[in-house]
């Protein structure tokens, strides 16, 4: 009798051992109608339910592969599609760059000839015209200019010129092109910079950047002063642009320095691309 019951136990314990060690095909043969072949007709059921989960995992694996696969050769389709447009968009930007730039530069040129009396007299309309004309060349011509700074910026393409130049020269340049529409708006435009300050960087960026700024503050302010500040800080120098314009809500201060982000304003007369933030 106890030869019985141990043999059976002892089949089920071998084949516990095996379906542990990740053997599924393994059954046990009890054929027996008490408590140990229940148990064995169990266990056998269990080994065959893992076996099937088993065998369902390895399909679903197989399949989640051929996926993976087929969407990793999608991506990198996807990718070399993108080189080639990358590519093409570099060549549109130079494209651009000479094609539009060349043309604008010569109607601001010759408009400017123009407006000066060297080609003869004008009447008021045909300056007025002709201002406007002038002023839409170098509107349209800013916005080219910064769409290729941009396109360079996020292709990682910055190109950066090291220099020794006068910051406060540059400064005091800047601020004297910005004398004719400061005066017309009855504005008062100070600089405070040392007499001097020799220092080694990008002059054309510092330059779009400080231009970018003071202009920004020429747009939205109506009345009152703008005011350029240059201090030299131990190695450093900081410049800022202080105005009493119309402000900035603190809900729209995300906006900032977000590409073509123009915060809303009841005057929407005012010109401007949205970039000139985005690229300072």
């Amino acid at each position: 009798m106890s030869k019985i019951i141990t043999k059976p136990i002892g089949l089920l314990a071998n084949a516990s051992e095996k379906v542990a060690q990740g053997d599924l095909d393994t059954l046990v043969n009890v054929k027996s109608s008490n408590e140990i072949g229940v148990l064995a007709s169990s266990f056998n059921q269990m080994v065959v339910s893992l076996r099937k989960s088993r065998n369902e995992l390895e399909q679903w694996g197989k399949e989640m592969e051929k996926r993976v696969e087929k969407r990793t050769e999608e991506l990198e389709h996807a990718n070399l599609k993108l080189q080639e447009l990358d590519h093409l968009k570099s060549l549109f930007i130079a494209s651009m760059s000479h094609e539009l730039r060349t043309p604008l530069n010569s109607i601001i040129g010759f408009t400017g000839i123009i407006l000066q009396g060297m080609s003869g007299e004008i009447n008021s309309e045909q300056e007025k015209q002709l201002t406007l004309v002038k002023n839409s060349a170098n509107h349209l011509l800013a916005l080219i200019n910064d769409i290729i700074d941009i396109s360079k910026i996020e292709a990682g393409k910055v190109e950066i010129t090291i220099e020794e130049f006068d910051l406060s020269v540059l400064a005091q340049e800047i601020m004297d092109s910005f004398a004719v529409v400061v005066d017309k708006k009855g504005l008062e435009l100070s600089l405070t910079t040392p007499p001097t300050l020799i220092i080694k960087s990008d002059k054309r960026r510092i330059e779009q950047v400080l231009v970018n700024f003071v202009s920004n503050a020429v747009k939205f302010t109506n009345r009152g002063e703008i005011e350029i500040k240059i201090v030299k800080k131990d190695k450093m120098v900081e410049m800022s642009v202080r105005d009493n314009g119309i402000g900035i809500k603190k809900e729209n201060m995300n906006k900032l320095f977000k590409t073509f982000s123009r915060i809303p304003i009841k005057d929407r007369t005012i010109e401007g691309t949205g970039l000139g933030l985005y690229l300072s």
